[in-house]
This record gives C-alpha cells, structure tokens and sequence, in this order.
C-alpha cells in the first residue's frame, strides 16, 4: 500500500491563520473600533493580513506605523540626543488620542534583532526611551490598565533568525524561526487556532484560581544556579493568567502571543535575596547575559553581568526601575519550552521560564486595581515606573514554596506546577 504524504499547509494559509489569532484572541476587535499597528516592514506578508481581518471584524480604521530597523539606526546615528527626544506634539498626539480619547486598540508586531542597536551610544538610546516613556505615560498606565486592548505578536526578522541560528543561511534561518513562533502560537494550518487558544486560556486560568484560592503571603524561589529569594505579595493580589479582560470586563483579549505564564504581583519592597538569570536579556537594541540581582527590601542592592552591564547601569538611574511589578510562574509543559530554543526576545523567553519584571506594576493584579490611580496603588505596595523589564530565572529545577500563614505549600517543583 502506497503511504499517504502529509501536505505542509502553505505558508498564506499559515499567516490567515495567525492574523485570525492576532484580531480575534489577540486585541478581539470590537465593532467600529479604531486600531493602532506599530509593524516592522519585514513582518509585511503578515500585517496586511491582520489589516484585513481587523476590518472583516468591524473596524471603522485601522492605521498602520512601519518601522524600519536600518533607518532606524541611522536616525540613532547621526541625530543629537536633544534632536532625538524632541517629540512634536503631532507626533504624540497620533498616538494619544486614538487610543486616550476614541478607545483604540493597539497591536505591535515586532521582530526586529535584538541587537538592532548594539553600535549605538547608549546615552542616546537611554535618553530617547525615558524621554518618549514619560510623555506617553498615561498612555501606558491606560494600557497596563486594560482600558483598552492590546497585543504584541511577532514576525522573524533576517537579523534576529540570523542570531538565532547562525548556521543557517538567513532565508533558511528566517523560514526556521517563524516555523517555530507558529508553534508557539498553536498554529498549525489543520487546526482552528481561536478554538485551541481558548482552550489553553481555559487551562490557564483553572491555575490561576487554584493560587488565588491558596491567599498566599509570599514564595520562595530556590535552584541550581543559586537563586535563593523571598517574594512577598501584595495583599489582596491577583494572580493573572494569559486572557486579560477590559476595564468594565465585557469582553476578552491576549496581550501577548505566545503566553505561558501566570503572574502576580510582588510588593515592591517585599524582595529579599539573590536572583540569578537563565536567559540573555534583550533591551532597547542590546543584550545583557550572565547577571545577577541582589535584592533587599525590594530594591536592587548590587548587580553585576558578564556582557552588558552598562545596559543594567542605565536602567537603574530610571525611577523605581531598581524595584520590581510582577512575578510570573511558568512550568516547562509550556509550548516555548518545548522548542528547546533561545530566542533573544522577551516575549517567547519569558514563556519558557519563571520571571520577574523590573519597573511598573500592572494594576489588575491586585483587587479593584484599575479604579486606583496611581498613587493610590503605590501605596498599596504596586510599583510605578516608567518601564516594565521582564528577566527570566527559571531553570529545570526551579522549586517554588508558597507560604500562608507560615504555613508551607509546595506551587512548583522541577518547573512543574503542583496544585
């Protein structure tokens, strides 16, 4: 008997079907509603598709911003650092209002390398980002807020799939990378990938209510590379799993795509101990490897890196960068983990093991969190700062003790959740 060939589904029905993923579960477009894509020009073949299908569900405009990473650089290269963080009012007010006044949602495909800007004075990029996060700050506590929704995706880059497998030729690289964010992502050309993410949502969330249910008052983090930490909780925290919800909870949408983990929130000076990191951290053009955070009372006390540790100095003169706002557990049945692949992206990284983030707290985490400005959740042990910089630590063996009244109650062991 002759045996029956698999076809591989065509890469156009590979991307419909992302794009589908990215307006339905992604942002869930609602009827008449403006949307904001910020794209990297490499990631075309799949933005025009998710153009399409934002308009297939209702939207009244959608407005596309390209992103060039070679003009980029140049435009990093030869402008001044007052030139660079000279932003017209026009140039802010196209982001603003759509989404501050008229309840746009907002989709970032990036993809670019990580090491985009490597060459780059670091003042320069230092100063652009804090300059653009501060003015954009409301903006970003209304997004952190889920008032309205949001998603990141993304698309290879012949640079960043150069990086990642620098043995292959960057087409055959590139092809590779984006096989693996497709699986990543469920999808497969076979199966309905709205269907397969609701599911995973579901299962998610079923661990996300067992640790709500337990109250914990904080956890311990122990493994093999030596991270020994104390994470106390904030009260009445929150732990979130990967579906999201807006403001008056109506409706759903996924922040990020892939999405893996389940996180809280820490009080911002509840973190006494030593973290060591598992994975490169990618960082405005830059990567950091082999660092450590000391922590005490919350704040980072001493920190060093083998590669990019000036990276770690110029986020640590940003206001409260050097206390953290989230916490999220991750087991290794999770589907980047499974690629067995180092990324150099915060976004697939972060899904292959437990993390922490540097800077702001997300106000959903904690009860009636995104009816409290934000002074108001800085006293409620939230942290406010202009960034957020997810780091991830988890191992194969990380053990994760959750304590409630003293009492001991095993969450993880070898990064399998045990609740």
């Amino acid at each position: 008997m002759e045996k029956i060939k698999k076809v591989k589904p065509a890469q156009s029905k590979l991307l419909s079907d992302y794009a589908r993923l990215i307006a339905h579960v992604g942002v869930n477009v609602q009827p008449k509603q403006i949307v904001l894509i910020d794209s990297i020009i490499e990631a075309a073949p799949l933005t025009e598709k998710v153009v399409e299908e934002c308009y297939n569900m209702g939207a009244s405009k959608v407005v596309v911003k390209w992103h060039n990473a070679i003009v980029n650089k140049l435009n990093f290269k030869y402008q001044t650092i007052d030139t660079l963080t000279d932003f017209k009012k026009y140039e802010l007010n196209a982001i603003k209002k759509p989404i501050l006044k008229h309840g746009a949602c907002r989709i970032r495909i990036g993809g670019d390398s990580p090491e985009a800007l490597k060459d780059i004075d670091p003042n320069k990029i230092k100063a652009y980002s804090s300059t653009l996060s501060a003015l954009l700050k409301k903006v970003s506590n209304w997004t952190m807020a889920n008032k309205c929704q949001w998603t990141i995706a993304y698309y290879p880059s012949l640079e960043w799939s150069k990086l990642v497998f620098p043995k292959l030729s960057p087409t055959a690289a590139q092809k590779k990378l984006l096989d693996l964010i497709l699986k990543t992502v469920r999808v497969d050309g076979i199966n309905d990938p709205v269907v397969l993410w609701k599911k995973h949502n579901q299962e998610k969330a079923i661990i996300a209510k067992k640790l709500n249910d337990l109250k914990l008052d904080y956890l311990i983090f122990k493994n093999s590379l030596g991270t020994n930490i104390k994470v106390k909780l904030v009260k009445h925290n929150i732990w979130e799993s990967g579906q999201a919800h807006n403001a008056n909870k109506t409706f759903g949408f996924t922040p990020n795509l892939p999405t893996e983990e389940v996180w809280g929130m820490p009080d911002k000076d509840g973190l006494d101990g030593i973290v060591y990191a598992s994975m490169p951290l990618s960082y405005n053009g830059n990567i950091v490897d082999k660092f450590y955070f000391e922590f005490s009372k919350g704040k980072v006390v001493k920190y060093d890196a083998q590669k990019g540790k000036e990276v770690l100095d110029n986020i640590f003169q940003i206001h409260n960068a050097d206390h953290t706002g989230e916490i999220a557990l991750v087991s290794k049945d999770s589907a980047v983990f499974a690629t067995k692949t180092l990324f150099y992206s915060t976004l697939f990284d972060e899904n292959a093991a437990c993390h922490i983030a540097l800077g702001a707290s997300y106000p959903s985490n904690i009860k009636n969190g995104t009816n409290l400005s934000r002074k108001e959740l800085f006293k409620k042990g939230a942290n406010d700062s202009i960034v957020h910089i997810d780091f991830m630590f988890g191992t194969d063996d990380i053990e994760v003790i959750g304590y409630k009244d003293e009492k001991a109650i095993s969450i993880m062991k070898d990064c399998t959740f045990l609740i």
